[in-house]
This record gives C-alpha cells, structure tokens and sequence, in this order.
C-alpha cells in the first residue's frame, strides 16, 4: 500500500505493503501528523476485513509494515530514530492474528536513507516465515529478544520537596501510585483527569447512596427516549468523580499531599499550562490512557484518533512542555499489548502503547534525565481492562502490590529504556503469534508453553478450534532420540515422539476455556512402520500433521489427526495420499473431563450363627485437606526488554538471536545462564544463517 493511494479501491489483495510515514519526526512539528497515514491503513483492513477472516490457508495472506527506525527497532545504540512514530504499525500488525488468525505479519525496520535498496528486502521478507519483528542494518538481519536481569540499585531520591505530575492518576493504577508515593516518601503528589472536580464543600455529599440515586434518576431519563448509550457514558463519569472524591477525602484524612488538577493532555496549551503552575515539578508520570476495544469493522476512525492520540499525541505535549526542566526522570506507562500484541478488538490500543515505547526510545536520545517506559499486563481488577475475566485467558493478571513494588523500584533506579513485565502465558496463544516472537527460557511459564511452540511444524491451515494442518520435520541432527530407534536398519521417529507432536498440536485447536483441557484417551492408533522411518541415508524426515477437532454430544472434544510422508517440495507422493493407508498414522485423541466412576455398591457381609463379635476399629483420623490451588495472579513475574540502551555501559551488544530452549528429551539442549528475575532486557539478536543454538523439529 502505497501513501496516496486509495486502500480501500479494488480487488481485495493477498498482500498489503504499508509504507507508514517515511519522514523524519520532530516535536516542534505538531502532534497527530500520524492521523491520514494511520486511518489510511485502518481503511486498507476493513477492505480486506471480510475476505482475510474467512481465509484457512496460513500461506496466503501476509501484512509487513515498514518502520524507520535505524534498522535495529530504535534499540541499538547507533540506530538513527528518524521515525518513533513507526510504533503504531508494529504494535497494530501484532494484533493482526486476533482477528485475522492466518495473516502472516512483518514489521521491516530500516533506517529512512536506507529507501534505495527497501524493494529487494520486502521481496525478500515477504518469502520468509518465522520470527515478525526484523530489522536490516550493518549488512545484516537482526531480531528482538528479552533477557532477563536484575533490578537496579537506587540512584533517584524522592522526598518532600519533590513535585510529581501524574497524567491521568485520578483513578486505577495511576491513584494506586499516586497513594504509595505520597504515603513512603512524602512528596507532593498531583493527578488529573478531564473531568471536573466537585467543590470541596459538596464532597460530603457524595456519598454511596447519593451515587445510587444519581443512577436512577439518570436511567429514568430512558423513558423520555435518551439513548443507553449516553445513559452508561453519563453513569461511568459519575462513579469517576464519586471514586476521585473518595481517594482525595480518604488522602486528606491519612495527611498524604494529594492534589487534583483538570487537564486534557490532548490540548498542548493545556499542558503547557498545568507544567507552568508546578514549579517544583521533578518526576513526570504519563500514565493517561484510553481502550475503547470493538473489532475492527465496528471500530470508527474517532475511536482510533481518540485511543492514539491520549498515548501518543499527550506524550510529545509533555516533553515540549518539560523538555527545559530539570526533571529527575519522566515515566510512560505502555502496556504488554504493544509488546506482545493485543486482544481482540485492540489493534488501536496496541498501536498506540508500541509508539509510545518507541517514543520513548527517541525521547531518551534528547532528554538529559532518565526516561523509561513500563509495559504493564492486566492489573487484577484495577485498571483499563473491560473484561477481565477474559484477559486472563492471554496472561495472568498482576497482584496490585506486586506491580507497586516494580514500579517503585523501576522509578528509584532511574530505568531507562522498554521494562517489560511479562507473567505466565495463558491458553489463547495462537500459530500465528507463536511463530513471531521468541521463547526464551526465563519465559514465566515456559515449560508449559514451550511444548507447544516445538511441536508446532509449519502451518499451511489453520481454522480455529476446527482444523490444524502443519509441515512437521524430524531430523536426527537435532533430535538425538531418533537414533535411539531404528525401523529396518534406517533411524525412526520414535512412536511416543509421535504421540507427542500429535497431542501438542491438539492443543492448538481445542478451546482455550475448555475446563479440564487433559488428555483423557487415544483411540483407533495405527501407525505404520514406514511412517516413522526417515529418509534415506538418515536424513529428515518430513510429515504432514493434518489436526480435526469436533466436540461431542457429551461435551468432550475427539481429535483426529493423521501423519502422511511428505516429499522434499513438500507435496505428498501418490503413494502417500492415504488411499491405501501404507504411509499414514492416524489416531484419536479425546480431552475433557471424563465421566464421573459410580463406586461399586457396598455389600453387609451377613453375620454367620454364634460368631463372635469384633471389636470396634478406632476410627482413622481424617486426612488432612488439601492445601489451596495457588493463585495465578502475581506468579514469577520479569522482565526488562531493551536491546542496546541509549547509555553507556547499560546495553548489551548485539549478538545471535536466543534460539529455543527446550526442556523435553526429543531435543539437543545447550542451556545458558539466565538470571531469574521479576524483569528483563531486550538484546539484539542477529543472523538469518547461523545454527540456533537448539533447533526445534521445525527448524524455524
């Protein structure tokens, strides 16, 4: 897609190459210069919207975005930012798969003098699969990879005599921050909000029951015919200013310095002004945010202006205004949605939290003081979320505590750079978002996610909870397990190694809320030698797994799934098709909760004439309970993900991109030492060519 073009003309394409804003940024130059080429790509997917959902093929369709960030995603120390804004399309084209399960995606980071040669790398990128964030400069390809490390020593003091500026803190996790700082260290503490507080003297008046009222009487106006929608906007806006007015009362009566200032960080003049009326002002905290989650051909061209510009426009506003002040630090608070993608219906919100990280990347190549950017999860039940029970099913959400810890920490150590805090990854993992981000082992969770992620294959078609087809590769260069097992002199697949791939690619396609997700019975397996043995001469072997899932009248789901040899191209012989079932495994696999063993019916032995009565047995004590299944909210929480930092003697240098590690037995492992910590850094991983360090069955 080219700027200028009209996105939504035409016949519905099988490729989209956006080309985003290719133009040197500038804070002086005015915010929202992202709006036209933004929408333009919003336009372009709602024309593709219908065609690319129903699509099954995983080979088809793909979306690459184009970014100029210096050819390393802004993280080398040498990358020219030329373009932060680049952000939005990354964090947009990783939510793709929401919504569109089998576009491929490709986020292409070059750097804005490097145009000349940009045709012959989309080419070339378009005919790779694997890993969606990329990068070409120096001569070579480089990635994205987080390493874990650990938290900082302190080196920022905050006392009373410091100021703290909190954009949006008037509720959720921006007032949780507000009340911990006032509350250990004393400093006076301002949060806003676009709305206006109530006089002082009424704030006796907002009591829960006046709020009940309130509601009522706004719900009646129903019957003169208001819309519902204006109704809940109006009720929303009164249960924020009853909750404001209840921390500030709460505030006062714990001595905590808390203030309340109405501001719109849209509006620069507002902005400008506010920072004027703090002249003590030493910590910036840009914590405003807004998700108005709808898929994406509900989602109007004023939702994504309005969620975009509260991240992206409000944070330029904030360092033109403080850019002069000697701050201690200035901290963004982003969301794992631009990291690792969003939910559905997020693909705005995720653009604007991946900008607002690569704006922060550009922010600390100009700012003399620390500026870091925290990518939060889902806070449990605190927060932006609209769903939360539905979030959990992407990660686990993070203990309240927990996240004021980090935070605190990160804002005393002076952070610089993307923090990531990443916890256990929940079920809604799909193909498509597996293949495009790393695993590495200080991964929460990793043991359980990893399995999955190895036994993948390459997917050809993909049909969400129905159908799974992948290229699976065994080779015995990198599973020593296959020379463990011969078939006519010639080294095989062992049948459990077969087993495994089957119900590991199972898992792909059952559903995530599927409540007892074990496998509970394998039925009708027949496997033919020939189907395990590898090719001639002890090389790959190459097997097509075609993965069928249904549910059943009683509520379980059966997979069926087949193995068929694969030629070299990939396409299977006519020996091989099924039709006499020589060279095809197939088998059954059934989860859910199995069904409920009635125990068998108690007999009385009848007492034989003149036996003698036993004595009483001592009753047995009673087992103890059993301890409570733990709680999944605050589990091994990490990470820091930066690559170089913009600083001397923080960033690592580039090196190979983190491979798989795997933790079964099919694999050749070569662990290397990670530290286990609630954060990590993201390093630069390069080579398109070089041998992972453990290469998975799929050789990705």
């Amino acid at each position: 897609m080219l700027p200028g073009a009209s996105a939504a003309a035409g016949p519905v394409p099988d490729t989209v190459v956006d080309l985003t804003l290719a133009e040197r940024f500038s804070a002086d130059a005015g915010s929202g210069r992202w709006r036209t080429a933004l929408l333009r790509t919003f336009d372009a997917l709602r024309h593709c919207y219908a065609e690319w959902s129903q699509e099954t093929s995983a080979r088809r369709l793909t979306y690459l975005a184009v970014t100029y960030q210096g050819g390393g995603m802004g993280y080398h120390p040498d990358d020219d930012i030329a373009q932060p804004l680049g952000g939005l399309w990354a964090g947009l084209a990783k939510t793709l798969h929401r919504e569109l399960p089998n576009c491929r995606v490709r986020i292409l980071d070059i750097a804005l003098d490097a145009r000349v040669g940009l045709p012959e790398l989309v080419g070339d990128e378009l005919g790779r699969p694997g890993l969606s964030e990329i990068g070409h400069r120096d001569g070579l390809r480089w990635t994205l990879t987080p390493d874990a490390v650990p938290a900082g020593p302190p080196a920022v003091r905050l006392g009373p005599d410091d100021t703290v500026l909190i954009s949006g803190g008037s509720r959720g996790i921006g007032m949780a921050l507000a009340r911990r700082l006032c509350a250990e260290f004393g400093p006076r503490v301002v949060v806003t909000g676009r709305g206006r507080l109530p006089a002082e003297d009424t704030w006796d008046d907002h009591t829960p029951e006046r709020l009940a009222e309130h509601r009522a009487a706004l719900w009646a106006t129903h019957r003169q015919g208001r819309a519902v929608a204006d109704i809940r906007r109006d009720i929303g806006r009164a249960e924020s200013t009853w909750e404001l007015v209840g921390h500030l009362r709460s505030a006062r009566a714990e001595g905590l310095r808390l203030d309340y200032r109405q501001c719109d960080f849209t509006d620069t003049d507002q902005v400008r002004e506010l920072v004027a009326e703090l002249p003590g002002l030493t910590v910036v905290v840009h914590n405003a945010g807004v998700d108005r989650p709808t898929r994406l051909p509900n989602k109007s061209d004023d939702d994504v202006v309005a969620v975009v510009a509260t991240k992206v426009d409000s944070f330029v506003h904030l360092v033109r205004a403080v850019r002069d002040r000697p701050l201690k630090l200035l901290c963004t608070v982003g969301s794992l949605t631009g990291r690792l993608g969003g939910m559905v219906g997020q693909f705005d919100y995720a653009a604007a939290n991946e900008c607002l990280a690569r704006l922060g990347l550009w922010a600390g190549r100009q700012l003399p003081y620390p500026v870091m950017t925290l990518a939060w999860p889902t806070w449990a039940r605190l927060g932006l979320i609209s769903n939360f029970e539905a979030s959990l099913r992407y990660m686990a959400a993070l203990d309240v505590f927990e996240g004021l810890d980090h935070w605190q920490a990160e804002l005393l150590a002076g952070s610089r750079g993307e923090i990531t805090f990443v916890g256990p990854l929940g079920r809604a993992l799909d193909p498509v978002q597996a293949v495009g981000y790393p695993v590495p082992p200080s991964l929460p969770g990793y043991a359980e996610t990893y399995p999955k992620v190895f036994h993948l294959g390459e997917p050809e078609v993909f049909q969400p909870h129905e159908r799974l087809c992948c290229m699976v590769t065994f080779d015995p260069a990198t599973s020593p397990a296959i020379g463990d097992f011969t078939v006519h002199g010639a080294p095989a697949v062992p049948l459990g190694m077969l087993l495994e791939s089957a119900v590991r690619g199972a898992e792909w396609v059952t559903p995530a809320d599927l409540p007892d997700h074990a496998l509970h019975a394998v039925e009708g397996l027949r496997v033919p030698w020939s189907v395990l043995r590898c090719a001639d001469g002890g090389g790959p072997l190459r097997l097509r797994r075609d993965i069928r899932a249904r549910q059943s009248p009683d509520g379980r789901w059966q997979v069926d799934v087949t193995f068929r040899r694969a030629g070299p191209a990939g396409a299977t012989t006519a020996g091989e098709t099924g039709a006499d079932d020589v060279d095809t495994a197939r088998l059954r696999l059934v989860f859910g909760a199995p069904a409920a063993r009635r125990p068998p019916p108690h007999r009385t032995p009848r007492p034989r004439a003149n036996a003698r009565r036993p004595r009483a047995a001592p009753t047995p004590p009673a087992p103890p309970c059993s301890p409570p299944r733990p709680c999944s909210i605050g589990t091994e929480w990490w990470c820091r993900w930066r690559a170089g930092a913009p600083t001397a003697g923080t960033g690592s240098s580039p090196r190979r991109a983190a491979a798989r590690h795997p933790t079964c037995g099919w694999c050749r492992s070569r662990p290397r030492a990670w530290c286990r910590s609630p954060r990590s850094r993201t390093s630069f991983a390069r080579s398109p060519n070089a041998p992972p360090d453990c290469p998975s069955p799929t050789n990705r």
